[in-house]
């Protein structure tokens, strides 16, 4: 038999243990913050998808080790691969949000993959979009979804007035990949360069899963233009074009598309993009001050180098993030988190974004130039 004394004390001992709300002491961890990153793991994508997913995991890490988002919540990423095809883009996201559970999306580094996956997404989750430049990708408006880079509009109109004050080619030819954004690019410049008196003497189509180029290099030459303008997103097969205009014996200049120059585009290349032009929102140079624990932390977890793409990672991490902070940790607190994406400046590597009420980011471009297999800015 136990005595009185006996339960009293076994009372307040078991009361001690028991968590009280309000309490100090060990809390329980919070649930992390899941995030689908929505990619091309696979296929000819799947080198800048690897870029955008150690981009968003080095600026997770970093952000995990200042203690996560409001209410000490982490960052946890999951990976889907959507092959670079909007039908695996659009089975994707309806798995991370059906199956998964997941409370936000990344995705969209395919204008093609975006414009199908914004649809599964609408009004259901917030979607922040990457590379995507297609102008239809946000031009709806839908109330949870956000896009990073500039629109092909816009990227065209920086980057052909420094084509026309600066790179000055009297005519100019063009190798677009054939699927909507090319065809766009090749329509926005076309109007644009002629506007400031370039001729345009023609344009080459090449499709994603093409490897040899020569037969439309060679058209391309024989036009006698002063310039190639090449519009790739792929590196592999961008370097591979670089290389075969060399080869074909062409010594006008050649301009590579806006968003598309890396490091390993440049490698792979080897000597045909020394003196090329691009043009990026990105420059290791920048003045963001999370730029530079971004950078240590990337080099320090991946032997590739720092690019606009696996910056485009770290930035869709970050606007999540900025998100969550302005919803008081809670990241399906989708209303609040909108509202405050599309009301105040959000701070990431390439600098502060502000989002128009349709979700498009603006933010600045830079004009870049290989010289000696560097990515350099080029400044006035």
């Amino acid at each position: 038999m136990f005595g009185r004394r006996t339960l009293l004390a076994a009372a307040a001992a078991l009361a001690l243990a028991i968590p009280v709300a309000g309490t100090t002491g060990v809390q329980a961890q919070q649930p992390p913050v899941r995030i689908a990153l929505i990619g091309p793991m696979s296929g000819t994508g799947a080198f800048e998808g690897q870029l955008g997913l150690e981009g968003a995991q080095a600026m997770a890490a970093v952000i995990n080790a200042k203690g996560g988002v409001a209410g000490g919540r982490k960052i946890e990423l999951l990976t889907y691969d959507d092959k670079g095809s909007p039908e695996d883009g659009v089975s994707a996201a309806k798995r991370a949000m059906e199956q998964d559970n997941v409370d936000m999306i990344v995705g969209g580094w395919f204008s093609a993959v975006a414009l199908s996956m914004k649809e599964v997404t609408r009004d259901k989750i917030i979607t922040v979009m990457t590379s995507s430049q297609h102008p239809k990708v946000t031009e709806e408006g839908h109330k949870y979804l956000f896009r990073l880079n500039a629109t092909s509009a816009m990227m065209s109109e920086f980057y052909s007035k420094a084509i026309c004050e600066r790179i000055k080619p009297k005519s100019i030819a063009f190798m677009n990949v054939n699927d909507d954004w090319g065809r766009l690019e090749l329509d926005n410049y076309t109007k644009l360069l002629t506007g400031c008196g370039i001729e345009v003497k023609g344009h080459e189509f090449y499709n994603r899963t093409d490897t040899d180029f020569t037969t439309a290099l060679t058209k391309l030459k024989s036009l006698n233009a002063d310039a190639i303008y090449v519009a790739a997103i792929n590196t592999s097969q961008g370097a591979t074009i670089y290389r075969q205009i060399k080869q074909t014996g062409y010594r006008g200049k050649v301009i590579a598309s806006a968003g598309n120059m890396n490091p390993k585009l440049v490698e792979l290349s080897g000597n045909s993009l020394e003196q090329v032009y691009s043009a990026s929102p990105f420059t290791e140079d920048g003045a963001a001050p999370s730029l530079k624990p971004w950078l240590e932390q990337y080099r320090k977890s991946y032997k590739n180098e720092p690019s606009f793409i696996a910056a485009l990672g770290a930035q869709a991490v970050q606007t999540l993030a900025f998100g969550v902070d302005a919803a008081g940790g809670d990241p399906r607190a989708y209303d609040k988190i909108a509202a405050a994406l599309k009301s105040q400046e959000v701070p990431t590597v390439m600098g502060d974004l502000r989002f128009s009420d349709k979700g498009q980011a603006s933010q600045s471009i830079h004009l870049v130039q290989v010289q000696k297999k560097q990515i350099v800015s080029v400044r006035d």
